[in-house]
């Protein structure tokens, strides 16, 4: 009991063993470099254990961050069109004089918004081999969370690079990520396409691109959609007068008449159909695409996605079958 109350250089005086032949002396300059193990015994206090790995962590907060060398995409094909391939590789290559170095590329097979990013990215120049197409399962924010994942996976990469990371996306679970890696020094950029949609708010660089939908082809469209059904009742009817009064009104304000008034998260919902579906030549949208895009975003019920579109203000529907088209 008298031995356990010496004081503690005491008690290492008398019990210092021998030093090992095979470990430098404290005195040799060669271990000016070299990092003694840190082991977790009695001695070693939890403050010293848990400094440890933030020595030896390069980031320092408020560094600068390095010119970026080229560009890194991270696409939510879910949230944006592949009708703004061009314009974003125009702006990246153009404006800021950069190359794409990799691009992740995220989405469902639903609206078959991969296969489409895809053809989108060849057309402008991009090597296959820079792409890494990940398909999620139909399940919402799949593809929000392989972009994050991806991302994480990534970031010490592009902040060595150093690269210029661009999130395509207005989604704020992505928008979001891309915060937290500019947190940890990395150059990160926000892409989306404009539109009536509210993107999620961010201090982060945004590019706006232009506008996917065109309201002149649609507005062209309104007026010449009620050509073919009139052109396929002239051999029944046979008053000339007659048929613009009785088909034209009959076959689109029937579906055109809103059943239910449109609200702001109804709007909201119409323009990411519109973000996300490809204007057709004739105007309107694919009446298949728009159901998928519904489909995608949630309205997963028949009947709701038809309560949707009767709620859609001056609806008008052209062709049958394969090529029916929604013109809104």
């Amino acid at each position: 009991m008298e031995h356990a109350l010496l004081p503690v250089e005491a008690i290492d005086a008398e019990t210092e063993p021998e030093s090992s032949p095979g470990i430098q002396d404290a005195e040799s300059p060669a271990d000016d470099h070299v990092f003694a193990p840190v082991v977790a015994d009695e001695s070693a206090s939890a403050d010293a254990l848990t400094a440890r790995p933030e020595a030896l962590t390069p980031v320092r907060p408020g560094a600068p961050l390095q010119p970026p060398r080229s560009v890194a995409l991270y696409i939510d094909g879910d949230n944006q069109s592949p009708s703004s391939a061009r314009d974003l590789l125009a702006s990246v290559r153009q404006d800021l004089g950069l190359e794409v170095s990799r691009v992740v590329l995220a989405g469902n097979d639903h609206g078959h918004t991969v296969p489409r990013w895809l053809t989108a990215l060849a057309n402008e120049g991009l090597a296959e081999d820079r792409i890494l197409a990940l398909r999620v399962p139909r399940k919402p924010e799949a593809a929000d969370l392989a972009v994050i994942l991806e991302l994480g996976a990534a970031m010490e990469r592009h902040r060595q690079g150093p690269d210029l990371v661009v999130v395509v996306s207005r989604d704020e679970w992505l928008i979001g990520a891309a915060e937290a890696v500019r947190a940890r020094g990395c150059r990160v950029w926000v892409a989306y396409a404009e539109n009536d949609a509210v993107a999620a708010q961010t201090p982060l660089p945004t590019l706006l691109l232009p506008a996917v939908q065109r309201s002149q082809p649609t507005g062209k469209a309104a007026t010449a959609a009620p050509e073919k059904p009139t052109d396929s009742l002239r051999p029944t009817v046979p008053t000339p007068t007659r048929p613009p009064a009785t088909s034209v009104p009959t076959a689109k304000p029937t579906a055109a008449t809103p059943a239910v008034q449109p609200t702001p998260s109804h709007t909201k919902l119409l323009a990411q159909v519109r973000a996300q579906c490809t204007l057709q030549p004739g105007g309107g949208y694919s009446a298949t695409e728009v159901g998928q895009a519904l489909y995608a975003l949630g309205l997963t019920d028949k009947a709701a996605r038809t309560r949707f579109l009767k709620a859609i203000p001056g609806l008008q529907e052209a062709g049958i079958g394969g090529t029916k088209r929604l013109i809104f």
